[in-house]
């Protein structure tokens, strides 16, 4: 159950790398790409969270407007299914970036 979990957030994961390049202009995150394809989607968002600091990626989303970081790793994590997959550390800093930020949290994240 599990594993098959972690194959959907991995394409989720693409699936929001997708959006992001159908902005207006687009967004082509070639880095965030290249890490889920070579590390997997969850090694990948672990990863990303780990970080002391939020992404170029993350800062790219914002610059382009506060709703656009629906499309951040931090804003899918804390949706259903995603967020089992989680700790409570790494949903607590997903939850943390996005406050800082004024986005309203997804419901399962409330």
């Amino acid at each position: 159950m599990q594993a098959n979990l972690e194959e959907q957030f991995h394409a989720a994961m693409l699936g929001i790398h997708e959006q992001a390049a159908r902005l207006k202009p687009p967004y082509r995150a070639t880095r965030f790409r290249q890490l889920v394809l070579s590390s997997g989607g969850k090694a990948a968002a672990d990863q990303l969270l780990a970080a002391p600091n939020v992404s170029d990626g993350f800062t790219e989303l914002f610059l382009r407007g506060r709703e656009q970081l629906k499309l951040s790793v931090e804003y899918l994590v804390l949706q259903e299914p995603w967020c089992p997959l989680f700790s409570d550390e790494q949903l607590a800093v997903a939850r943390r970036r996005l406050h800082d930020m004024g986005v309203e949290l997804p419901e399962s994240a409330a």
